[in-house]
């Protein structure tokens, strides 16, 4: 190489001298005079420096006759050989320790003769220490540092499968600084693990990551290699030093915070599987870069930088003693100043996603998003004390960012800069901060437009100006006092979600996108007053008000739910969580687009990566209440209608259902060993024709078959299972309660055994069911078991249901059952629409009743719904075409009503508490124009329903009768096969 490229020929630095110390080192003889005093001056200013060199005179010589990026090249080559040929980890550190000094010394030199820029000797260096962990995982490796058994690598870039470490923070953006730490976060794959390893990963790849730590970042004689933090990873503080990816993912996507977000903007692979460290990082894109952003992220961001700001000195702007990486002026106000933009508009610009801040400042001006005169003198700004920083770590390979108050350490730093005196550094420094500081502060006051072209909108103060008042009623409040008055008082701090300053501050921000939605619902007085029960009984209300305040369409679409549906606006109030299941691409996805399998692979996810069945049970809860609030939420705003809806909730339960008996499953087994059988359950009633509403309870049956061996272990066996299983449904957690379950249709009821053995379940229903049972069985189903259990129930029921039976006497119980559900459990009033007469028991009623008697004639199919069971009635000729065209109709309407008002309101619906755009939601369902339209409607149909059923069944009224029901005659008709 010619000497031209070398350091001491590209010199373009002149240091103001400073007496040499009295042990330099033996320079080459072909330095010139110059150079010796350039030289001379560093060491004097450097005892780190100094130390290097002098444990290493032949790289000085190397140094007049190499260029820089040959000998750094050549470094690098030498620690990817350590890793690879280390037969000891004291070898392999100290060769490690060795060669990063060498790399040390070159870098400071180069950069202080500037010879290299300081923003490329961050680089190389960040691209030392990443060669560095990659030989201490290569070489812990191959020395058995995993389990003792690993004496050979075969992809000594990837010595572990499925085992990767990350780069995040300077390392991550290739910044590194002189003395940084490095910050490194460790993860597996157990999916990709080799065999040896996935027998015990946590114990073994923890032992690995701890050597690995040790080996960077133990001093010893020959100092360190690199300080290494761990800290980044999910909650170091309760988490392993490796961790999985499953834990990682649901960690971030449930727990996750916003400057965890800005963290992974600089993370990228490190070391260990690269494929596997893509995977990981693409699966974060969605965590990192939001399509969507609530606002409440950037206040985040700037939050952190006022507490860093506010400790001590970092307050002020000044050079003595100022901490130049959290100062106020300081680096990180650059790094945010980029983060902030990069985290609002990286989603929709991928071109944003610049690791590095000092990259992303360019890229940000391209895009328009910054003024390019602002970015460019960042980024001068940005070298300028990335500059400072290097020479203030070069003096002692301190990790410290603060310039020295002392006059005299200051005037060595001021030297390394290339300064006369220190009051030129001093100047420079302050300056750059001041200027930082402004562009940063600036941008905390250009924050998103919130006006709005409503019109004056004061809520503070002892009363309401005119102008506000004025505005409200424009907006079509009928009593603007009222709104006024709640308004000031929750900005006066006088509701538990608003008593920090910061949601006060996002609510006054919002509140004209909120009174907008408001007065878009035709009624502003009654959805503010729904709104206000909302927001009052919200246990913190930042971030639901950030989203607010950052999506349009959430707060229209929020505020129209909580103005139908005060049920789901109380669920939103207990659990604000679950409004962000509204920014998700799901929410507003039809039901009946969902790709197959889709919640079960989401239920599945996260049963995988619970930590036990407590957790499993918050887990199942969690999602169980995001899929109802979002089945819910399409019901009434007209994605999904009755039908779609039941399916979608039924569906929700079935994978509730398996779920939680795997979890007690598990619990069972783990304390009292293996089952001796198998175990089913059985769903029926609505659960069972897939007619689920928002809040019904679930009819289940447990019924299991013994092992041929079982002997008296089988039954307090699946009892212990029934309990634990009921308990995983239904028990209230920290996540609230899942499902109410009931299992008072096993055989004899309460009276019964929990668990039903299937022999038991045959004979019961074969030879002492009541037919108000056997009717339950015809929509019963088979949520989970094994098939050949699954088949052996299926038969036992089919058999049961085709038992020859008196034609009359399964109507006459029919309609004894009827007549005493009437008596003992009345209707509570019209809009009771399930037990009213002529409502949808009359219906069930008509239709099983019907299908039994099928079964007597060999027509009968299990297993459909009450439509599609009224319609096989009419296919059999039971019922008339209009009969059924009547009944299809009425079950249809009573779904539709019932699944809307109960998503809405719950059990007991009062129209007179009903808002009206929820009265005329239900009338549009019916095609009415109105409430008391559609009351008449419903009574109308109802009577016809009434009718109907008392042709087909008998008089409900009284048990004599002049004419035979038409379905025993019916049955005196047909014969078996007809």
């Amino acid at each position: 190489m010619p000497t031209s490229e070398t350091l001491f020929a590209r010199r373009t630095a002149d240091l103001p001298e400073k007496k040499p110390p009295a042990a330099c080192p033996e320079y080459p003889e072909s330095l010139g005079v110059a150079d010796v005093a350039f030289l001379d001056t560093i060491f004097a200013c450097s005892p780190y420096l100094l130390r290097l060199a002098r444990q290493r005179e032949s790289l000085l010589r190397d140094m007049v006759s190499e260029a820089p990026e040959i000998l750094l090249d050549r470094f690098e080559a030498g620690i990817r050989a350590a890793g690879e040929d280390a037969v000891s980890e004291d070898v392999l550190g100290q060769s490690l320790r060795r060669l990063k000094g060498d790399a040390h010394l070159v870098l400071a030199l180069s950069e202080l003769s500037g010879a290299m820029n300081v923003m490329d000797a961050a680089r190389r260096l960040s691209a030392i220490a990443d060669a560095c962990v990659r030989a201490a995982l290569r070489g812990l490796t191959r020395l058995g540092a995993v389990d003792g058994k690993f004496d050979e690598v075969a992809d000594s870039e990837n010595p572990l499968p499925g085992v990767f470490i990350l780069a995040l923070g300077k390392l991550g953006a290739e910044e590194l600084n002189f003395s940084s730490d490095i910050d490194l976060v460790a993860y597996f794959d157990p999916e990709q693990l080799t065999p040896l390893v996935a027998d015990n990963p946590g114990k073994v790849l923890q032992r690995l990551i701890k050597s690995l730590s040790r080996l960077l970042n133990d001093v010893t004689a020959d100092g360190y290699v690199f300080r290494v933090d761990l800290r980044l990873r999910p909650d170091p503080s309760a988490t392993p030093p490796i961790m999985s990816v499953n834990a990682a993912m649901n960690y971030y996507e449930s727990l996750g915070q916003n400057w965890e977000r800005a963290a992974y903007i600089k993370a990228r692979y490190c070391a260990g599987d690269p494929v596997a460290a893509n995977d990981f990082l693409s699966s974060l894109k969605p965590f990192v870069w939001r399509r969507t952003l609530d606002y409440a992220a950037v206040e985040d961001i700037h939050s952190l930088a006022r507490q860093i700001q506010a400790i001590g000195d970092r307050a002020r702007i000044r050079a003595a003693g100022h901490d130049l990486k959290l100062g106020r002026g300081g680096i990180r106000e650059i790094e945010f100043y980029a983060q902030i933009p990069q985290l609002v508009m990286g989603g929709r610009l991928p071109e944003l996603r610049n690791r590095s801040p000092y990259g992303a400042l360019s890229d940000l001006a391209a895009a328009g998003v910054i003024e390019t005169p602002a970015a460019e003198e960042l980024g001068k700004a940005y070298r300028t004390l990335r500059k400072v920083e290097h020479r203030i770590q070069m003096v002692a390979d301190e990790q410290t960012q603060t310039l020295p108050a002392s006059d005299d350490k200051r005037s060595d730093i001021a030297i390394l800069s290339g300064m006369k005196d220190v009051a030129a550094l001093d100047e420079q420094v302050s300056d750059t901060l001041q200027g930082v500081h402004r562009h940063f502060s600036q941008q905390f006051a250009s924050g998103q437009s919130l006006a709005d072209d409503l019109g004056s909108l004061v809520f503070t103060g002892v009363e309401p100006t005119a102008e506000t008042i004025e505005t409200l009623s424009s907006l079509g409040f009928q009593f603007p006092e009222t709104a006024w008055t709640r308004m000031n008082a929750w900005l006066a701090g006088k509701a538990r979600a608003l008593r920090t300053t910061r949601a006060r501050q996002v609510l006054t921000r919002v509140a004209p996108r909120l009174l907008r939605a408001m007065a878009d619902t035709g009624e502003p007085d009654s959805a503010f007053t729904r709104f206000a029960a909302f927001i009052e009984g919200l246990p913190m209300g930042v971030q639901p008000l950030s989203m607010l305040e950052n999506e349009p369409d959430l707060a229209r679409e929020l505020v129209a739910i909580i103005g139908l549906a005060p049920r789901m606006a109380t669920t939103l109030a207990q659990r604000p969580a679950a409004i962000d299941v509204m920014l998700d691409a799901r929410f507003s996805r039809p039901l009946k687009d969902d790709p197959p399998g889709d919640v079960e692979e989401r239920m599945a996810f996260q049963m995988a990566e619970s930590t036990g069945p407590e957790d499993a049970m918050n887990r199942a809860r969690r999602l169980v209440r995001e899929e109802r609030f979002r089945i819910g939420s399409q019901l009434l705003v007209g994605r999904a209608d009755a039908g779609v809806a039941g399916n979608a909730f039924a569906r929700l339960a079935e994978i509730a259902v398996a779920a939680m008996k795997d979890v007690a499953l598990a619990q069972v087994v783990e304390r009292y060993g293996k089952p001796p059988g198998e175990v089913a359950i059985l769903g029926l009633g609505k659960l069972g024709s897939r007619e689920l509403a928002a809040d019904s309870d679930l009819d289940l049956m447990i019924i299991y078959d013994p092992a041929a061996d079982a002997g008296d272990e089988a039954p307090p066996y699946f009892t212990r299972f029934a309990q634990r299983f009921v308990s995983a449904l239904s028990s209230p957690t920290e996540e609230g309660s899942m499902y109410e379950t009931d299992m008072q249709l096993r055989p004899s009821g309460k009276a019964g055994p929990v668990a039903v053995r299937l022999s038991s379940f045959e004979d019961y229903y074969r030879d002492s069911a009541w037919t108000w049972e056997k009717m339950a069985l015809t929509r019963a189903r088979v949520i989970t078991g094994s098939a050949e259990l699954i088949e052996r129930i299926n038969a036992n029921i089919e058999s049961a249901l085709s038992q020859p039976a008196d034609p009359a006497g399964i109507v006459t119980d029919a309609l004894d059952m009827r007549r005493r559900m009437e008596r003992d459990r009345p209707a509570k009033g019209p809009w009771d629409l399930k037990r009213r007469a002529g409502g949808i028991i009359d219906i069930e009623f008509l239709a099983q009743t019907g299908q039994l008697l099928l079964a007597q004639t060999n027509q009968f199919v299990r297993g459909l719904d009450t439509i599609s069971q009224v319609d096989r009635l009419c296919e059999a000729t039971m019922i008339h075409p209009e009969e059924a065209e009547l009944l299809t109709d009425a079950a249809r309407l009573w779904s539709g009503l019932s699944q809307i008002v109960r998503t809405a309101h719950g059990s007991g619906f009062d129209p007179e508490s009903a808002s009206n755009a929820f009265s005329r939601r239900l009338a549009h369902l019916a095609g009415q124009e109105s409430l008391p339209d559609l009351s008449r409607h419903v009574e109308a149909s109802a009577i016809q329903v009434r009718s109907v059923f008392e042709n087909c069944l008998g008089n409900l009224q009284s048990a004599a009768t002049d004419t035979r029901p038409r379905f025993v005659s019916w049955c005196a008709r047909s014969k078996p096969g007809d």
